[in-house]
């Protein structure tokens, strides 16, 4: 009975890696996106509040989105609710 249920455990936790794989390396990607159009919409209003979206800019590497975003489009080109997402992110860039 123990090996059954370590065998079950085994898959369903072998199913969630892949499918969170994916899920989670587009999320990430989506919600940089979404904080560089944030900082990239920012009123620089003095030297520090400049610096500070200068800083969150280079930081979330804002200037590489529309490739990083085409690259992760070809690693998921099978997936198409993934590239939808993308997509929408580079909209904006």
């Amino acid at each position: 009975m123990r090996m059954l249920v370590l065998a079950v455990s085994g898959a369903i936790l072998a199913g969630c890696a892949t499918a969170s794989y994916s899920d989670d390396a587009v999320a990430r990607f989506v919600e940089r996106g979404e904080m560089c159009e944030h900082w990239m919409g920012e009123e620089p209003y003095d030297a520090e509040r400049r610096a500070e979206i200068e800083r969150n800019l280079r930081e979330l590497r804002c200037t590489t989105v529309r490739r990083d975003g085409e690259a992760l489009k070809l690693s998921r080109k099978d997936r198409p609710e993934d590239i939808r997402r993308i997509d929408q992110v580079l909209e904006g860039f």
